[in-house]
Protein backbone atom coordinates (compact mmCIF):
# COMPACT_ATOMS: atom_id res chain seq x y z
CA UNK A 1 0.00 0.00 0.00
CA UNK A 2 1.79 3.34 -0.93
CA UNK A 3 0.93 6.32 1.70
CA UNK A 4 1.64 10.04 0.94
CA UNK A 5 4.29 12.01 2.61
CA UNK A 6 1.35 13.16 4.96
CA UNK A 7 0.91 9.73 6.13
CA UNK A 8 4.61 9.57 7.26
CA UNK A 9 3.93 12.10 9.40
CA UNK A 10 1.00 11.32 10.87
CA UNK A 11 2.89 7.93 11.88
CA UNK A 12 5.81 10.35 12.73
CA UNK A 13 3.62 11.91 15.31
CA UNK A 14 2.48 8.71 17.00
CA UNK A 15 5.89 9.38 19.17
CA UNK A 16 5.07 13.12 19.77
CA UNK A 17 1.33 12.58 21.24
CA UNK A 18 2.23 9.92 23.21
CA UNK A 19 3.23 10.97 26.86
CA UNK A 20 5.66 10.25 29.03
CA UNK A 21 3.00 9.64 31.63
CA UNK A 22 1.31 7.36 29.65
CA UNK A 23 3.51 4.93 31.13
CA UNK A 24 3.03 5.61 34.65
CA UNK A 25 -0.86 5.91 34.37
CA UNK A 26 -1.27 2.75 32.56
CA UNK A 27 0.67 1.00 35.24
CA UNK A 28 -1.20 2.47 37.70
CA UNK A 29 -4.66 1.35 36.17
CA UNK A 30 -3.11 -2.02 35.44
CA UNK A 31 -2.25 -2.41 39.45
CA UNK A 32 -6.02 -1.55 40.52
CA UNK A 33 -7.08 -3.69 37.88
CA UNK A 34 -6.07 -6.73 39.33
CA UNK A 35 -7.81 -5.55 43.00
CA UNK A 36 -11.04 -5.09 41.04
CA UNK A 37 -12.89 -5.77 38.63
CA UNK A 38 -12.44 -3.54 35.65
CA UNK A 39 -14.89 -0.77 35.52
CA UNK A 40 -17.36 -0.29 32.19
CA UNK A 41 -18.13 3.07 30.59
CA UNK A 42 -19.87 2.10 27.76
CA UNK A 43 -20.64 -1.08 26.12
CA UNK A 44 -20.54 -1.87 21.68
CA UNK A 45 -22.19 -4.50 20.52
CA UNK A 46 -21.38 -6.02 23.50
CA UNK A 47 -18.15 -5.40 23.48
CA UNK A 48 -16.48 -2.83 26.82
CA UNK A 49 -14.86 0.00 26.82
CA UNK A 50 -13.51 0.16 30.67
CA UNK A 51 -12.79 3.20 32.91
CA UNK A 52 -8.89 2.17 32.15
CA UNK A 53 -9.01 2.05 28.75
CA UNK A 54 -10.71 5.56 28.30
CA UNK A 55 -7.97 7.43 31.25
CA UNK A 56 -5.22 5.54 29.02
CA UNK A 57 -6.98 7.50 25.80
CA UNK A 58 -8.28 10.81 27.65
CA UNK A 59 -4.94 11.41 29.21
CA UNK A 60 -6.56 13.63 31.74
CA UNK A 61 -3.75 14.06 34.47
CA UNK A 62 -1.03 13.97 32.47
CA UNK A 63 -2.68 16.86 30.48
CA UNK A 64 -2.89 19.06 33.41
CA UNK A 65 0.93 17.59 34.79
CA UNK A 66 2.17 19.56 31.28
CA UNK A 67 -0.02 22.27 31.77
CA UNK A 68 0.79 23.13 35.60
CA UNK A 69 4.29 23.33 34.84
CA UNK A 70 3.67 26.53 32.15
CA UNK A 71 -0.29 27.59 33.16
CA UNK A 72 -0.64 26.59 36.74
CA UNK A 73 -3.77 28.94 37.42
CA UNK A 74 -5.59 27.00 34.42
CA UNK A 75 -4.40 23.71 35.67
CA UNK A 76 -5.70 24.97 38.87
CA UNK A 77 -8.85 25.71 37.63
CA UNK A 78 -9.47 22.59 35.92
CA UNK A 79 -8.86 20.88 39.23
CA UNK A 80 -10.26 22.35 41.82
CA UNK A 81 -13.57 24.13 40.46
CA UNK A 82 -17.03 23.36 39.88
CA UNK A 83 -16.71 24.68 36.12
CA UNK A 84 -13.69 23.00 35.81
CA UNK A 85 -14.78 19.49 36.67
CA UNK A 86 -17.72 19.82 34.25
CA UNK A 87 -14.87 20.86 31.57
CA UNK A 88 -13.23 17.52 32.17
CA UNK A 89 -16.61 15.52 32.22
CA UNK A 90 -17.23 17.02 28.94
CA UNK A 91 -13.80 16.53 27.44
CA UNK A 92 -14.03 12.53 29.16
CA UNK A 93 -17.16 12.26 26.82
CA UNK A 94 -15.54 13.35 23.92
CA UNK A 95 -12.69 10.62 24.01
CA UNK A 96 -15.02 7.99 25.18
CA UNK A 97 -17.43 9.22 21.94
CA UNK A 98 -13.92 8.36 20.07
CA UNK A 99 -13.04 4.84 21.48
CA UNK A 100 -16.87 3.95 20.89
CA UNK A 101 -16.03 4.93 16.99
CA UNK A 102 -12.60 3.44 17.21
CA UNK A 103 -14.45 0.36 18.67
CA UNK A 104 -16.91 0.41 15.55
CA UNK A 105 -14.06 0.39 13.45
CA UNK A 106 -12.21 -2.22 14.74
CA UNK A 107 -15.19 -4.77 14.67
CA UNK A 108 -15.85 -3.75 10.95
CA UNK A 109 -12.12 -4.56 10.10
CA UNK A 110 -12.23 -7.62 12.23
CA UNK A 111 -15.42 -8.48 9.87
CA UNK A 112 -13.95 -7.59 6.23
CA UNK A 113 -10.47 -9.38 7.34
CA UNK A 114 -8.49 -6.32 7.31
CA UNK A 115 -5.05 -6.68 8.21
CA UNK A 116 -1.77 -4.91 7.62
CA UNK A 117 0.97 -7.64 7.24
CA UNK A 118 4.59 -7.32 8.97
CA UNK A 119 6.42 -5.86 5.75
CA UNK A 120 3.92 -2.81 5.72
CA UNK A 121 4.63 -2.03 8.90
CA UNK A 122 8.06 -2.16 8.97
CA UNK A 123 8.06 -0.01 5.87
CA UNK A 124 6.58 2.52 8.45
CA UNK A 125 9.26 2.22 10.68
CA UNK A 126 11.52 2.80 8.11
CA UNK A 127 9.59 5.75 6.90
CA UNK A 128 9.82 7.41 10.82
CA UNK A 129 13.34 6.61 11.08
CA UNK A 130 14.57 8.36 7.30
CA UNK A 131 12.14 11.19 8.29
CA UNK A 132 13.85 12.63 11.51
CA UNK A 133 17.23 13.00 11.77
CA UNK A 134 17.63 12.03 14.89
CA UNK A 135 17.54 8.39 14.71
CA UNK A 136 20.07 6.72 12.76
CA UNK A 137 18.49 3.42 12.77
CA UNK A 138 16.19 1.20 14.33
CA UNK A 139 17.97 1.00 17.19
CA UNK A 140 18.07 4.67 18.14
CA UNK A 141 14.05 4.82 17.60
CA UNK A 142 13.98 2.14 19.77
CA UNK A 143 16.27 3.89 22.36
CA UNK A 144 14.02 6.98 21.97
CA UNK A 145 10.69 5.12 22.58
CA UNK A 146 12.35 3.87 25.99
CA UNK A 147 13.55 6.56 27.62
CA UNK A 148 11.23 9.46 26.74
CA UNK A 149 7.89 7.26 25.90
CA UNK A 150 7.97 4.59 28.31
CA UNK A 151 7.21 2.88 24.85
CA UNK A 152 8.51 -0.49 23.48
CA UNK A 153 8.97 -1.02 19.85
CA UNK A 154 6.56 -3.85 19.96
CA UNK A 155 4.21 -1.00 21.51
CA UNK A 156 4.57 1.31 18.30
CA UNK A 157 4.56 -1.31 15.86
CA UNK A 158 0.72 -2.30 17.49
CA UNK A 159 -0.12 1.33 16.90
CA UNK A 160 1.02 1.94 13.56
CA UNK A 161 -0.43 -1.65 12.28
CA UNK A 162 -3.54 -0.51 14.19
CA UNK A 163 -3.28 2.99 12.04
CA UNK A 164 -2.82 1.24 8.74
CA UNK A 165 -6.09 -1.11 9.15
CA UNK A 166 -8.28 2.21 9.77
CA UNK A 167 -6.70 3.83 6.48
CA UNK A 168 -7.32 0.39 4.82
CA UNK A 169 -11.05 0.46 6.06
CA UNK A 170 -11.22 3.90 4.97
CA UNK A 171 -10.14 3.13 1.76
CA UNK A 172 -12.77 0.26 1.53
CA UNK A 173 -15.54 2.70 2.59
CA UNK A 174 -14.87 5.53 0.15
CA UNK A 175 -13.32 3.63 -2.52
CA UNK A 176 -16.24 4.21 -5.01
CA UNK A 177 -15.96 7.69 -4.65
CA UNK A 178 -15.47 9.57 -8.03
CA UNK A 179 -16.08 13.26 -9.29
CA UNK A 180 -18.15 14.50 -12.59
CA UNK A 181 -17.00 16.48 -15.29
CA UNK A 182 -20.14 18.98 -14.04
CA UNK A 183 -18.70 19.00 -10.73
CA UNK A 184 -15.19 19.89 -11.85
CA UNK A 185 -16.57 22.52 -14.45
CA UNK A 186 -18.87 24.37 -11.46
CA UNK A 187 -16.39 24.38 -8.87
CA UNK A 188 -13.89 25.63 -11.16
CA UNK A 189 -16.13 28.76 -12.11
CA UNK A 190 -16.95 29.25 -8.49
CA UNK A 191 -13.24 29.36 -7.31
CA UNK A 192 -11.19 30.12 -10.03
CA UNK A 193 -10.26 33.13 -8.89
CA UNK A 194 -8.35 30.87 -6.25
CA UNK A 195 -6.13 29.55 -9.25
CA UNK A 196 -4.06 32.41 -10.69
CA UNK A 197 -0.68 32.67 -12.05
CA UNK A 198 2.31 34.94 -11.08
CA UNK A 199 0.87 37.87 -13.05
CA UNK A 200 -2.83 37.08 -11.85
CA UNK A 201 -4.24 35.83 -14.28
CA UNK A 202 -6.49 33.02 -14.22
CA UNK A 203 -5.26 29.42 -15.35
CA UNK A 204 -7.03 27.71 -17.48
CA UNK A 205 -9.14 24.98 -16.76
CA UNK A 206 -6.92 21.79 -17.83
CA UNK A 207 -3.97 23.64 -15.97
CA UNK A 208 -5.83 22.88 -12.80
CA UNK A 209 -7.91 20.37 -13.31
CA UNK A 210 -6.00 17.50 -11.47
CA UNK A 211 -5.94 20.11 -8.52
CA UNK A 212 -9.72 20.34 -8.16
CA UNK A 213 -9.85 16.63 -8.64
CA UNK A 214 -7.99 16.31 -5.69
CA UNK A 215 -10.09 18.57 -3.34
CA UNK A 216 -13.61 17.41 -4.50
CA UNK A 217 -12.44 13.87 -3.88
CA UNK A 218 -10.94 14.94 -0.72
CA UNK A 219 -14.08 16.37 0.33
CA UNK A 220 -16.59 13.54 -1.03
CA UNK A 221 -14.28 10.55 1.07
CA UNK A 222 -14.72 12.64 4.41
CA UNK A 223 -18.40 13.11 3.68
CA UNK A 224 -18.43 9.57 2.68
CA UNK A 225 -16.43 8.34 5.99
CA UNK A 226 -18.44 10.75 8.59
CA UNK A 227 -21.94 9.33 6.68
CA UNK A 228 -21.14 5.90 7.03
CA UNK A 229 -19.22 6.53 10.72
CA UNK A 230 -22.80 7.84 11.76
CA UNK A 231 -24.41 4.97 9.86
CA UNK A 232 -22.75 2.40 12.30
CA UNK A 233 -23.07 3.97 15.47
CA UNK A 234 -26.73 3.90 14.49
CA UNK A 235 -26.96 0.45 13.63
CA UNK A 236 -25.12 -0.90 16.63
CA UNK A 237 -25.80 -1.23 20.33
CA UNK A 238 -24.09 0.92 22.17
CA UNK A 239 -24.88 2.09 25.57
CA UNK A 240 -23.14 4.61 27.99
CA UNK A 241 -22.52 4.60 31.62
CA UNK A 242 -21.86 8.04 32.24
CA UNK A 243 -22.20 7.59 35.82
CA UNK A 244 -18.49 5.65 35.62
CA UNK A 245 -16.62 8.69 34.19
Amino acid sequence: MNLSKRNFVIFSLILLLVTPFSGVLAQENGSSSQQQQPTVVATVNGSEITQQELSQSAQVYPIIMTLSRQFRSFAQFLMTSEAGNEFLTEYRKYALDNLIEQELQKQKMNELGIEANDEEVQKQIDNIISNNDQFKDEKGLEEYLKNNQNMSMENLKGRIRESLRQQKLREEVTGEVDVTEEEITSFYEKNKQSYTDKEGNVKPLEDVRKQIVGTLKSQKSNKAWSEWLQKAKEEAEIEKKLENL
